[in-house]
């Protein structure tokens, strides 16, 4: 049996770092508002949704942030 480890995936061609926020705020009738900003490499431009939909609904103080992070899984030694 091979033991493994994970690891962040920092290889220059490895894929970028995603972000993107998720309103957590209910709609006036109770159900999850659940609206997604986009998905981007910057974290700081994603972080400008959430402002932005806050002003549209003023009760829905609540996010999620979601990040797409590469990892890589690596065998001790390589299988045979």
């Amino acid at each position: 049996m091979l033991n493994w480890t994970i690891s962040h995936d920092s290889a220059p061609d490895a894929p970028p770092t995603r972000h993107m926020f998720r309103c957590l705020g209910e709609d006036e009738d109770g159900k999850p508002c659940g609206a997604e900003g986009p998905v981007v490499e910057d974290f700081q431009e994603a972080q400008c949704w959430p402002f932005e939909h806050l002003r549209e609904h003023q009760d829905h103080r609540s996010f999620a942030h979601v990040a797409e992070v590469p990892w890589l899984m690596i065998p001790e030694e390589e299988p045979s």
